[in-house]
């Protein structure tokens, strides 16, 4: 029987595990024995990419749209076959004029312009504050849904609790200490996090493992193979369309846009530019993912449409919420190790990304808006200090804070209107507002 002390006490150690980890490569790195000097761990990286909604909010897409899901990777897959021009160019420039941030790179391109720096950084935080807010929702609603097992109850809308009763503020908090603790013990000047970038890439092999172990459980355990889930899908007429893309200029134009949305956000979200470009430590990395990063985004999409179809025939009676089919479905069966496997996936999936974006925000924040006001400023006297390490780590660690306090806000107000790949999707299109910038500081000469 699963109880909240159980999920809470193997989620404590999860991240026990991930904090070890993280030590350990930050050890190495102060030895000169760098744990991520590893093509594979640079590639799996890269997977921070997929958050938890790739992990709840796809088979949620897919119950909706069928294969409606696949341009959010499609994107990601083509534009890696140009990372060797592309990204290799982007490593160089940063690491020829020391780049800390995607704020940076853009003001380093156009005359060091602080107020170019400085209107990035806002873009990104309220672009991504969505984002945040759609790991909160998936953690907090997966935790409510598993505190009722065996049942399985959808939990009741976050803006109606009150707030000392709503887990999703005390996940947030939970994650702002998390990452204040994991990422920002000590300064470095180029902004790396070797042991960060280990423990992330250890994530990446978990939520993989646990969405095909439930993928693999539902088509050969719960149906008997792919061949049995969709002949029974095609004999459903609602279930055969999932199977189809829609002859229309409509559908044509989504997954078109779709498609670019991704191509340009796996570049420029803040995480994937501070793992793919700052924590980089050898270009020549990028020659393998330029393919295990692609195949790592079909292996775990492999068994999403399955696990969508057996979703749909299992709970025909509805009541239960698509993005919720990756765990609802064992818990139906009352597969209690899968159940709980899951929930660590889908933790590693939202920590991941909650832990890299902050920072990366956090480290924005305080170069490129606060501190720029603070020297500029009488008030402070930081002119005169001739060590700024501790107001820096205050600057970050309070901005860790008030960044997932906004992802928490923001869901407190809307996310629970949106599905998961809907809440995404605000952030894509903001972050894709980068490219032509980008783009031009790399190419124009005269830009």
């Amino acid at each position: 029987m699963l109880q909240g002390s159980t999920i809470i006490a193997v989620s404590l150690a999860y991240l026990g595990l991930l904090f070890a980890i993280a030590h350990v490569g930050d050890k190495g790195a102060d030895r000169g024995r760098s744990l991520i000097a590893n093509p594979t761990i640079y590639a799996l990286s890269l997977a921070v990419y997929c958050t938890t909604w790739t992990f709840y909010g796809s088979v949620g897409r897919a119950a909706a749209t069928g294969i409606g899901f696949l341009p959010i990777y499609l994107g990601p897959t083509m534009i890696a076959a140009l990372w060797w021009w592309v990204l290799v160019k982007m490593i160089r420039i940063a690491k020829a004029n020391r780049i800390t941030s995607i704020a940076d790179f853009v003001a380093s391109r156009y005359g060091k312009s602080q107020l170019l720096g400085g209107l990035v950084t806002v873009i990104a935080v309220i672009g991504i504050v969505p984002y945040i807010s759609l790991q909160l929702k998936a953690v907090s609603s997966s935790f409510n849904i598993l505190l009722g097992y065996p049942d399985i109850i959808m939990p009741s809308r976050a803006g109606n609790l009150p707030i000392w009763r709503d887990t999703s503020l005390l996940i947030a908090l939970a994650m702002a200490a998390f990452t204040i603790v994991f990422g920002t013990r000590h300064l470095d000047a180029t902004e790396r996090h070797e042991g960060m970038v280990a423990a992330i890439a250890f994530e990446s092999i978990v939520k993989l493992v646990a969405f095909s172990a439930v993928g693999l459980w539902v088509t050969f355990g719960m149906f008997d193979g792919f061949a049995d889930i969709f002949d029974r899908a095609a004999a459903i007429p609602d279930l055969a369309r999932l199977m189809q893309v829609s002859n229309t200029a409509s559908s044509y134009g989504s997954w078109a846009s779709l498609t670019l949305l991704s191509m340009l956000s796996v570049m420029f979200l803040p995480r994937q530019f501070q793992i793919a470009v700052v924590e980089n430590v050898d270009e020549n990395h990028v020659r393998r993912a330029i393919w295990l990063f692609p195949l790592y985004l079909l292996l775990i999409n492999i068994f999403v449409l399955p696990i969508a179809l057996g979703g749909l025939m299992h709970f025909s009676a509805g009541g239960v919420d698509a993005d919720t089919f990756v765990l609802t479905l064992p818990m139906a069966q009352q597969q209690e190790g899968l159940v709980l496997l899951v929930f660590i996936g889908g933790l590693s999936a939202a920590t991941g990304m909650v832990i890299v974006e902050t920072i990366a925000l956090s480290t924005m924040v305080c170069n490129d808006l606060v501190m720029p006001l603070l020297l500029r400023s009488n008030w402070f006297r930081l002119q005169n200090r001739t060590d700024l390490s501790g107001v820096l780590l205050g600057i970050r660690r309070g901005a860790i804070v008030v960044i997932l306090l906004l992802g928490y806000s923001y869901f407190r107000a809307a996310g629970e209107a949106y599905a998961l790949v809907g809440i995404g999707l605000i952030s894509f299109a903001a972050v894709a507002q980068f490219a032509p910038v980008i783009f031009g500081g790399m190419y124009w000469k005269g830009g």
